[in-house]
């Protein structure tokens, strides 16, 4: 799907991403073997970063990993995430944007020009989560919720596509299609799960209800859902 006679064209973006004015759609070639990973860079200055999966000829699920504001300095871009505000840093180099920090499995891969963007800019992106709001929210479900609710340990999953792997020696692993999308350390504070992601230094956050994990928000959930042990 992506080709490598690309190169020319990519070598104009490269001006184009020194002045600030990177726009169209990056992808990783070989990336997985049923997954695509693209970055969207659009005009007005934001972007998403997006897995998607061809399930059938005509039928495309995606996931969106992250998306915001971009910041260009150089030869560096960084991308803002709008609702929980940790970055991803990529550099030009060799041809290609170089992911130098971010999510873990994404690291030192090259995202290299694809196409143009075709479409406008996406609504989620002018949403209004915000962390003080996820915040709210899981404070109310505190107050509640006042029971200490029993944490099993073990895989939490639901149809989305999400697993979440929560080890008694206070480890996790978040995966979405057998992709790594965030691992480190949890802690527990009454009936909440602070999640401190290893690779973007920050911290995700999720509700314990029973046998039930529900997200505020993890990584690539960017409407909350309920994850059921297995």
């Amino acid at each position: 799907m992506k080709s490598i006679t690309l190169i020319l064209i990519l070598l104009i973006y490269t001006t184009i991403f020194a002045k600030g004015q990177i726009t169209g759609v990056y992808s990783i070639e070989r990336f997985d073997e049923n997954l695509d990973c693209n970055i969207y860079f659009f005009k007005s200055g934001s972007y998403y970063i997006e897995l998607s999966e061809n399930v059938t000829s005509d039928i495309i699920e995606s996931l969106v990993l992250s998306y915001g504001i971009i910041s260009v300095t150089d030869n560096e871009l960084t991308l803002i995430d709008q609702v929980h505000k940790y970055k991803i840093k990529l550099v030009v180099e060799n041809n290609s944007l170089k992911v130098v920090q971010g999510f873990g499995f994404l690291l030192d891969k090259p995202f290299l020009y694809y196409n143009i963007i075709t479409t406008s800019e996406p609504k989620f992106i002018s949403s209004n989560t915000n962390s003080l709001h996820l915040q709210e929210e899981r404070e109310r479900f505190k107050k509640a919720h006042l029971t200490l609710a029993l944490l099993n340990f073990g895989l939490f999953e639901n149809e989305q596509g999400f697993k979440l792997k929560i080890g008694q020696d206070n480890k996790y692993k978040l995966e979405f299609k057998n992709i790594i999308i965030s691992e480190g350390e949890w802690l527990r504070f009454d009936n909440e799960l602070e999640f401190k992601d290893i690779y973007l230094n920050h911290s995700f956050y999720a509700l314990i209800n029973e046998k039930v994990i529900i997200s505020k928000l993890l990584p690539g959930d960017y409407k909350g859902c309920s994850l059921f042990k297995k």
